[in-house]
C-alpha cells in the first residue's frame, strides 16, 4: 500500500489550486532568473530558504532555487531539513510516508536514504510531527515546477527539533551524495520584532551565515538554526562558499513593522575553479604535502591495519576519535589503491570529504581489498613484497568550465587534472595517476567517458565535469620491503 502524506498547509501558505499554484510559483521563479543575485556560472550544494507563505517569502525562496536550475537533467534526490513547528521531540524525524503532496502532484520519498539517516541513533520515525508541518511542504511546488512536476526526483523530508547542531551535521554527512543531491534548507529568520531591531537582528544572523559560524546562531536569530548551524558545519568543513542571495522581512510586505519576521536566502558552493586555481589550490597543496610528510607512514600503517584486519575478521579497522591526533582527525577524502606486481589489485575512494580522514582511509583500504567489484577479495596468499598499498588524498571537487569537447580537451592539464565527468546519471572518475597511462588528454577524456559507461565518441551538451587535484604516498615510497610484516 503506497502511503502519500497529503497537503497540509495548500490554501494557506500557497494557493489550493493547482493552475493558480503554477502561475504563481512561475513568476516568483521568472522575477528570480532575472535577478543580478543569481547570476554567475557557478552552481550550488546547498541552499538556504525561508518558509513562510508564499506572499510573504516566495520571492527569497525563488532567488534560491532559482541558482540550482540548471541541475535539471542532474540531480536525483533533494534533501530538505527544516525544523519542527508544531510538536517538540527529540532529534530529528522523518515520515512514514512513501511521498508528498501538493495540489500539483505527489513527490516520491528517497526510501533508501531515508532507511541510511534513520540508521543514526537520534533519527526516528514520527508521523505526527509532520502531519500539519509546514516548514518543508512549502519548498515543494518550487521543486516541481523547476525541475518538472513528474520529475523522478526523491525527496528526503527531515524535521529537527531537540537536538544539537553537530547531530544534524551527521546527518547531512551521511545524506552528502555527489552532484546528483541537493541540500535544502529551509528557514525563517528573527519572529515578531519591531521592524528596525528585526533588521539589527538578522544582519548579524547574515555575518554569522557568511561566516560559517556554527556555534552562536541560535532559535533567536533563526527558527531553523539547528540546520543552518549543521549546513554550516559541513560547509566550514569542505572550504565551502556561501553567497547571501536576499534578505526581508514581512514588514517589507505588509507595511505593518510594529511585529515582523525575518527572511533570507543563500547560496553554499563548493570552491569554485578559480579559487582552486590560484591560493586554494596552493594552500592544498602546501597542507596535504606538508600532511604526508609527517604522517604518510601512519597513514599507511593505518591502511595496512584496517587490510589485515578485514583478512581476518571481514571488516575495517574501526578507530575511536582518541586514536588518531587533530591532522587524521580532521575530515578527509582519499582514494586507496592497491597493486599486484605493477598491476591494479583494487581501487576505491571519497569524493568528498564525509568523515575523519583515518576513518576514511581505514574504510577505503578494506574496500579496495575485499569489495572493488571487479577483482575477487584479497587472499592472505597475495599479501608481500609485491603488493603496493597506495593512498591519494583529494581536494574537494571544483566546477570546471568548458564550451565544447575540444575546450574541455584543451583546458585539462596533464599529470595534474582529476576529472569527475557526468551527463545525466552517468558519471566516472579518474585520479591524476591515470595520466601515466593515458598522458594523451584526448585519449584520457574518451576512457573517461567510457568509464562513465559512455560511448568513447559520446558527446552531449548537458556534460559536466569537476575538477580536483591529489597528493599522494605509496608503500614502496617509505618501506621497499617488509611493509606487510610490520
Amino acid at each position: 500500500m503506497t502511503i502519500i502524506r497529503p497537503p497540509a498547509v495548500a490554501g494557506t501558505f500557497y494557493p489550493a489550486d493547482a493552475e493558480l499554484l503554477r502561475s504563481e510559483i512561475d513568476g516568483l521563479l521568472d522575477a528570480a532568473l532575472h535577478s543580478d543575485a543569481v547570476s554567475g556560472p557557478a552552481i550550488p550544494k546547498a541552499i538556504i530558504v525561508p518558509h513562510a507563505g508564499l506572499m510573504f517569502s516566495g520571492s527569497l525562496a525563488a532567488l534560491g532555487f532559482a541558482t540550482v536550475r540548471a541541475l535539471k537533467d542532474t540531480i536525483k534526490r533533494i534533501v530538505i531539513i527544516g525544523p519542527a513547528h508544531r510538536m517538540a521531540f527529540q532529534g530529528i524525524a522523518l515520515a512514514r510516508a512513501d511521498g508528498f503532496a501538493t495540489p500539483l502532484g505527489a513527490m516520491r520519498c528517497d526510501l533508501p536514504a531515508l532507511q541510511s539517516a534513520l540508521a543514526l541513533p537520534h533519527v526516528q520515525m514520527l508521523d505526527d510531527a509532520h502531519t500539519l508541518e509546514h516548514g518543508l511542504e512549502i519548498e515543494l511546488p518550487f521543486i516541481q515546477r523547476l525541475f518538472g512536476e513528474g520529475a523522478e526526483i526523491g525527496i528526503v523530508p527531515l524535521l529537527v527539533s531537540r537536538c544539537s547542531p553537530r547531530q544534524v551535521h551527521e546527518v547531512i554527512e551521511k545524506l552528502w551524495g555527489g552532484p546528483e543531491t541537493l541540500i535544502v534548507i529551509s528557514s525563517d529568520l528573527s519572529h515578531f520584532h519591531d521592524y528596525d531591531t528585526a533588521q539589527r537582528m538578522d544582519h548579524r544572523t547574515r555575518t554569522m551565515i557568511e561566516n560559517f559560524d556554527a556555534e552562536n546562531i541560535d532559535t533567536s536569530d533563526a527558527c531553523g538554526a539547528l540546520p543552518v548551524a549543521g549546513m554550516l558545519m559541513a560547509a566550514r568543513n569542505r572550504g565551502m562558499k556561501i553567497k547571501t542571495l536576499g534578505m526581508r522581512n514581512s514588514g517589507d510586505v505588509t507595511g505593518d513593522k510594529s511585529r515582523v519576521v525575518g527572511y533570507g536566502a543563500w547560496a553554499i558552493y563548493e570552491a569554485d575553479a578559480s579559487d582552486m586555481g590560484d591560493d586554494g589550490e596552493q594552500d592544498f597543496t602546501t597542507a596535504t604535502e606538508e600532511l604526508i610528510k609527517t604522517h604518510g607512514e601512519e597513514m599507511l600503517g593505518l591502511c595496512r591495519q584496517s587490510i589485515l584486519h578485514g583478512l581476518a575478521s571481514g571488516a575495517p579497522l574501526s578507530l575511536s576519535p582518541n586514536e588518531v591526533g587533530p591532522a587524521l582527525g580532521a575530515p578527509g577524502a582519499c582514494f586507496v589503491t592497491l597493486k599486484k606486481a605493477g598491476q591494479l589489485r583494487g581501487c576505491i575512494g571519497s569524493i568528498m570529504a564525509h568523515a575523519p580522514l583515518a576513518t576514511d582511509l581505514c574504510e577505503n583500504a578494506f574496500k579496495a581489498a575485499f569489495r572493488d567489484p571487479r577483482f575477487a577479495g584479497l587472499s592472505r596468499a597475495e599479501i608481500g613484497d609485491d603488493l603496493e598499498l597506495s593512498i591519494s588524498v583529494l581536494s574537494p571537487p571544483a566546477p570546471f568550465g568548458f564550451d565544447s569537447e575540444a575546450d574541455l580537451i584543451a583546458k585539462l592539464t596533464p599529470f595534474e587534472d582529476g576529472i569527475i565527468l557526468s551527463d545525466g546519471n552517468r558519471r566516472g572518475l579518474f585520479l591524476p595517476q591515470v595520466w601515466d597511462q593515458l598522458p594523451d588528454p584526448k585519449d584520457f577524456l574518451a576512457h573517461l567517458k567510457r568509464k562513465a559507461g559512455l560511448p568513447m565518441n559520446y558527446w552531449s551538451p548537458h556534460m559536466r565535469a569537476e575538477r580536483f587535484i591529489a597528493r599522494g604516498i605509496s608503500s614502496k615510497d617509505v618501506r621497499p620491503s617488509g611493509f606487510w610484516d610490520q
